[in-house]
């Protein structure tokens, strides 16, 4: 029962960012299988609890800024999306594991190719585990 229960996780995706993007995120996730769930305020974030149960993350950079910590200790894998890079982003992204950066405006395919070896948990960068496009 606990395999199947992992099983079931793999597929979900938490997506904590700005409405407009974060459906748009959605729904190109969705259409490669996965079952995307969409929160745009800190208020609407599950509890820890309820966080364990995806196998992914996906935020922005910085308006997601003060859950990052969380997320960290909860050891998720996170693909952080920003639009530029800063000393803090690198900061962040040094301290946690199981963390990927990708840079807006996304390349779709490369996006989706991530997310899908993230989930996968295929090793996404030699001897690391950081993405920067």
């Amino acid at each position: 029962m606990l395999e199947f229960c992992k099983l079931m996780h793999r597929n979900r995706i938490l997506i904590f960012d700005e409405s407009p993007f974060g459906r748009v995120c959605s729904a190109l996730l969705e259409s490669s299988g996965y079952d995307a769930e969409t929160v745009s305020a800190v208020g609407d974030v599950p509890s820890a609890g309820d966080i364990n149960k995806f196998g992914l993350v996906i935020t922005s950079y910085p308006y997601c800024t003060p859950l990052f910590e969380e997320i960290k200790k909860m050891g998720i894998s996170t693909i952080i999306l920003s639009d530029d890079i800063d000393e803090n982003l690198f900061t962040i992204l040094k301290n946690a594991k199981n963390s990927y950066c990708m840079m807006k405006p996304l390349d779709y395919e490369k996006f989706r190719s991530l997310v899908k070896r993230v989930m996968s948990k295929e090793k996404t960068a030699r001897g690391g585990a950081r993405y920067l496009v």
